[in-house]
């Protein structure tokens, strides 16, 4: 499965430190995502979500991480036994 990938720094007109956060910013998003197969319009919007505010993309990530528990309990799963930083 291929992760979400930033785009070359000389490719658009953003500084370097808009590049750094983004850089951290997809990394984050790859983690919480991993395995999820996403469409070309999808990766699009993420890539776009990335370069917003850190505790933009870091709630949006929680709120994702908790739908995902709430359906692996529903399901039977053990991933709800493993809660966010944010919600100790």
């Amino acid at each position: 499965m291929e992760m979400l990938k930033q785009p070359e720094s000389g490719s658009r007109n953003v500084n370097d430190l808009f590049y750094e956060v983004e850089g951290r910013q997809i990394q984050k998003i790859n983690e919480v995502l991993a395995g999820v197969e996403l469409t070309r319009s999808e990766e699009r919007t993420l890539l776009w979500l990335a370069g917003w505010e850190e505790s933009t993309v870091d709630n949006l990530l929680s709120v994702i991480k908790k739908a995902a528990r709430i359906r692996a309990d529903k399901m039977g799963g053990y991933a709800h036994q493993f809660n966010a930083e944010s919600e100790r």
